[in-house]
This record gives structure tokens, C-alpha cells and sequence, in this order.
């Protein structure tokens, strides 16, 4: 099978088309023909030096994908040929509370990820796709849909009726919203500028600020909250960002920590979240339950994610600069076809 690995290096130029054996699955084990993948800002992040775990080479790289199961071990009970089905990001982890023993393998960094023409995996690594998605929208979900839909229902718990304030339009985000939408919560969306306002009203924002590069934006989110401020905020940035989100909740409002595309280091006025009373909860990705979870709201709902660019494999060069680029709204994603 073909796949590709960083073969010396964790840098793009030792990224290489490789061919390695095709994969036999034991008794619970599926092989997975991988149909699509899709980019987290933990792979720039990678190849930038820029991570918090070790990551070294060979390895092959993206954590979120989907692909079609072709076969089957003698003992597997929860598939069968012909699913699509999405390898779970935290493989060990399956349900429960996060352990340290349960996020030691991580698709994509440090074990093996998705950028393969087959993977071969225990039948409990794995969920099944959506049944309205095509492999090209199911390859968002592994990180973004169980991570939001942990950090909204599991790890906090936002309410109908509630206000959750997000930042920007990346696939977090978007997902969160989609989430809150359908839970009956309200979301206000911060830009740093008005290209994503009407996708993002058309996903279900209430409402979207323009200002997130202005020190007064957090006034605009109390304006419109009647000077209450969010009851539940996401901070995908890091950097600056988070002292005006916290200035931005309410009184005894829960601030998740989920992203560093700012800074790795976030800066925080101990004055302001001693004034609001903030919980901060850090989120790390979502188990296997999480992720069910979220295929069940989103075919209930026919939730889809929002896809800022689809990309052949033969491209990946130009999808990886496309993703560097930032500001995207939803994910950028390589079609498989090897």
C-alpha cells in the first residue's frame, strides 16, 4: 500500500510517497480503505517545531480521516464491509474520564496516522461515519466534533437558553456552534474581520462581531448579552486572546482552553478572572463515547461540517500552504486518491 511519512525529519521536506505492506487483520481487527483526510492546526504546528509531544519520524502524519471498511477479522462484531467509518483519535480511550494512560497514542503524532491508502486497526479504534456524510465530510470530524462536543456537554454543560461565545470560524468553532444551535443555546462569533459573517449566520450564529482585533469587542458581547456577558466561552487562540475572553463572560462563566493558533503561551490579567469568578477547563480531544455522541446528534439534525477547501492527494504540497494561511472557514481536506 501506498502512504506517506515523514521519513528522516518532522518537516515537509522529508515528507515522502512510500510503499509499505498491505495490512492483514487479525480476529477484531478492520482494514480501512482511507477515502479522505483532513488537516488540524496540530499538524502545522509539527512541522513548525511547535508541539507539545514528541513526535519523531518514521511517522505517518493527520490525525482525522475516513475510509471505507474492505475487511473484516473473524471475531468483529461492530462492523462490517462497506461502512465508512472514522479512526478514533485517542485510540485508547475509549470512554470515561481522560487518563494519562488512555492519550499516550495519538493518530498522526506519535503513532502512525491517517495519510495511508489502508490502515488496519482494532474494531474499537473506530466509529462509524454519519450515515448522510460522504467520506470527504466525515474526515472532519474525529478531533473537532468530539473535542466540541466534549468541551460543550461533558467536560461543561451549556443549557438551553445559554450564550456561547466562539472565536473565529475554524472547524472547532464551526462545529461547537452547530452543536449549541441545535441544543437551543444562542453563539456569538468574533471575527477579525466580516468575511465568514454571513456563513457563519447561515450555520446559526446569532450573532457576529467584526472587532476581535479592538480592545472593545468584549463590550460589544455584553451589548449583547444585556450586560450579562457569554455564559460559556471557547478560546481556540491562545496569546492575547484570553484575557478579553474572559472579560467577555459572565460572572462565574466557564472559559475552555482548546487552541494555540495565536500563541502556545496565553496571557492572562489575574485581576479580571478573579473579578468574573472564570472556570477555566483545558479540553483534550474526546474519547470514543464523545464522538459517537456527536453521530448520533449530527444524523439526527443532518449536521454537516463546514469545509473551507477539499484538495487531491497530488496537491498536498499546496493544500499544506493553503492551511498555513489561516482564517479559514471549517477544514481544509485531501481527497485520497493515491
Amino acid at each position: 500500500m501506498r502512504c506517506y511519512e515523514f521519513s528522516n525529519a518532522i518537516s515537509l521536506k522529508s515528507l515522502r510517497l512510500v510503499e509499505r505492506p498491505d495490512p492483514t487483520p487479525g480476529r477484531k481487527d478492520i482494514v480501512v480503505h482511507m477515502r479522505a483526510a483532513a488537516f488540524n492546526y496540530r499538524d502545522i504546528a509539527m512541522l513548525r517545531g511547535n508541539y507539545h509531544i514528541d513526535v519523531r519520524p518514521p511517522l505517518v502524519p493527520l490525525s482525522d480521516g475516513a475510509g471505507e471498511v474492505t475487511r473484516v477479522g473473524e471475531a468483529v462484531t461492530r462492523f462490517r464491509v462497506g461502512d465508512l467509518v472514522c479512526p478514533n483519535y485517542l485510540p485508547d480511550w475509549h470512554f470515561g474520564s481522560i487518563r494519562a494512560d488512555l492519550v499516550r497514542r495519538r493518530l498522526g503524532g506519535p503513532t502512525d496516522g491517517v495519510l495511508a491508502e489502508f490502515m488496519c486497526l482494532p474494531e474499537d479504534e473506530a466509529v462509524r461515519a454519519p450515515s448522510h456524510l460522504n467520506a470527504t465530510e466525515a474526515a472532519c470530524l474525529p478531533v473537532a466534533a468530539a473535542t466540541a462536543y466534549r468541551v460543550l456537554f461533558r467536560a461543561g454543560s451549556l443549557r438551553p437558553g445559554e450564550t456561547l461565545l466562539v472565536q473565529g470560524a475554524g472547524a472547532i468553532s464551526t462545529t461547537a456552534l452547530q452543536l449549541a444551535k441545535v441544543s437551543g443555546a444562542r453563539c456569538i462569533c468574533v471575527l477579525r474581520g466580516d468575511q465568514w459573517v454571513g456563513a457563519l449566520k447561515e450555520l446559526g450564529a446569532e450573532v457576529v462581531l467584526t472587532n476581535g482585533g479592538s480592545p472593545d469587542w468584549p463590550e460589544e458581547v455584553r451589548k449583547a448579552t444585556a450586560g450579562r456577558g457569554a455564559d460559556v466561552a471557547l478560546n481556540v487562540a491562545g496569546g492575547k486572546t484570553l484575557t478579553p475572553t474572559v472579560a467577555a463572560t459572565k460572572l462565574s462563566g466557564v472559559v475552555h482552553l482548546i487552541g494555540f493558533v495565536a500563541d502556545a503561551a496565553a496571557e492572562l490579567n489575574l485581576f479580571e478572572a478573579i473579578r468574573h469568578g472564570t472556570t477555566f477547563i483545558t479540553a483534550t480531544a474526546g474519547s470514543r463515547e464523545d464522538l459517537e455522541a456527536f453521530v448520533r446528534v449530527a444524523e439526527l439534525h443532518k449536521l454537516r461540517p463546514a469545509i473551507a477547501k477539499a484538495f487531491s492527494i497530488r496537491d498536498l504540497a499546496h493544500a499544506i500552504e493553503h492551511l498555513e494561511r489561516g482564517g479559514h472557514f471549517g477544514k481544509t481536506v485531501l481527497n485520497l486518491d493515491f
